[in-house]
């Protein structure tokens, strides 16, 4: 039916939500009318009011999300201008940190700050109900077998068939007997390490990385040679072929798939080239593939590992970014080293808490694991989307901006006369916390950079934050 104007009812309601949308009346992060209430408001049919969604939904205006009505698609249009690789001076330095790390571990434990420089996952998004289940699944008189005794240094035999399970599709030929449990994806890296280097040791990094990873390195007493790395396709090869030729160098440390914190993913001919290069020096390869299940596109990308040919990469994950991070349940495929880094793991910590890795066996044997896999990149893609949709309503123009396919942050290149860690403090104040890009590198490369992350709940308390912080930013200019 037409309107007095000869318009179609359903493109009248559907000009008239679009434009109170672009008005700011209702919030990005608002659900809109439901069906019944929008029919009770206009006067329309059911069809009608329907009918009108379905044309805005092709507008590119709403998306509708399963049992949950329908809510305003955030939009990245025109889309930010990237940050570049940076170039610096290519050596071996000794890793530092600065204090202001132990200020964010901190915020991390403080339910007062909003962390929204957190690569963390908001506990609404994990299955803890199902998890519960598993736990008080265990029969009474199973308890003392499963935390009394201990488990094979290797960790427990139904997690690591598992895991096996998840890891078939990129590496066919793995078998439990190949894996290693360990107290999350830290220890994995932090074991690594530990059976390829000694004190005072070369090994190659990635640049920014993750400040924690600096600080394992600190901590070891190993020397990194930071390597330029695109914000789209990651490491320099050619500048790991020099590195190669003039250095000695005890392993190359890399985070392939949704790296933190600029979120690329190497194409797959830089992963295949860089475990050709190394694996034909034998030098080792420690991949951190924690990220890798929270793509927002198919398909999934493979971990370098898919190219290892000689048993050279050391790959590394965990459940923490998927599960449950105080479950502290990683893992790793050692390769060639892998007696090496049992015998430390033994001499570390021994095993890893048993209770723990019976509960995550018992719930990927469930079969619940893809399903809440597919939830949860769903979710992922939509915030990313709604924080960098705030960023760029807020922060000044001439900002850059990386635009991850998967992952839990962005990364944000500010202006020069910006400094990251002066952010930091006055959104501290305000209790924000963000992470400064400093702490990414020991160079002078990343101070007027920012890492975000957008795993924690989103609502309009998110978005208020990301307007404070834009504010401060603005101030310095």
């Amino acid at each position: 039916m037409k309107n007095k104007h000869g318009k179609f009812q359903y493109i009248d309601l559907a000009d008239k939500i679009q434009g109170q949308i672009e008005s700011g009346t209702f919030k990005l992060t608002d659900k809109l009318p439901s069906l019944r209430t929008l029919c009770r408001q206009t006067g329309y049919s059911m069809t009608t009011v329907f009918q009108a969604y379905i044309e805005l939904e092709k507008r590119g205006m709403v998306e509708p999300r399963q049992r949950s009505g329908y809510f305003i698609k955030a939009r990245l249009n025109p889309m930010p201008a990237s940050p570049v690789m940076t170039r610096h001076d290519i050596r071996p330095r000794k890793v530092t940190l600065d204090a202001l790390i132990h200020e964010l571990t901190r915020d991390m434990g403080n339910p007062d700050v909003l962390k929204l420089g957190a690569v963390a996952v908001a506990p609404e998004y994990l299955p803890f109900k199902q998890l519960h289940k598993h736990l008080k699944s265990i029969p009474p008189r199973k308890i003392p077998e499963v935390v009394a005794g201990y488990s094979p240094p290797q960790g427990n035999a139904l997690l690591r068939d598992r895991i096996s399970s998840l890891m078939f599709p990129f590496v066919p030929s793995v078998s439990n007997e190949d894996i290693v449990i360990t107290n999350g994806c830290t220890e994995a890296l932090s074991l690594c390490l530990k059976a390829v280097c000694s004190q005072g040791d070369t090994v190659i990094t990635e640049s920014p990385i993750d400040p924690w990873l600096r600080q394992t390195l600190r901590d070891s007493r190993i020397f990194a040679i930071e390597t330029p790395t695109d914000p789209g396709s990651g490491i320099d090869l050619d500048a790991v072929e020099k590195i190669l030729k003039k250095e000695t160098v005890s392993a190359c440390i890399v985070n392939p798939n949704f790296q933190n914190p600029l979120g690329f993913v190497m194409p797959d001919a830089h992963k295949e080239r860089l475990a050709e290069m190394l694996g034909k020096k034998k030098i080792p390869v420690i991949e951190n593939d924690i990220y890798g299940e929270l793509y927002f596109r198919d398909p999934r990308p493979g971990p370098l590992k898919k190219w290892d040919t000689g048993g050279n990469v050391m790959y590394c994950s965990s459940f923490s970014k998927t599960l449950a991070p105080g479950l502290r349940v990683g893992w790793v495929l050692p390769g060639r080293f892998r007696e090496k880094l049992i015998r430390m793991k033994l001499n570390r910590s021994l095993i890893s808490p048993t209770l723990n890795q019976a509960v995550v066996a018992a719930y990927l044997k469930a079969g619940g694991f893809p399903r809440h896999l597919r939830q949860l990149r769903k979710i992922f893609s939509l915030q990313h989307t709604y924080c960098s949709a705030a960023v760029l309503r807020h922060f000044p123009d001439s900002i850059r901006l990386t635009t991850p396919k998967g992952g839990l942050s962005v990364w944000i290149e500010l202006p020069r006369s910006v400094n990251g860690s002066e952010v930091y403090y006055r959104a501290r104040k305000k209790g924000i916390s963000i992470l400064p890009g400093f702490l990414c590198s020991g160079l002078e490369k990343y101070n007027h950079y920012i890492r975000l992350g957008y795993g924690g709940l989103w609502d309009n308390r998110s978005e208020q934050a990301i307007g404070r912080i834009g504010s401060i930013i603005k101030d310095f200019l």
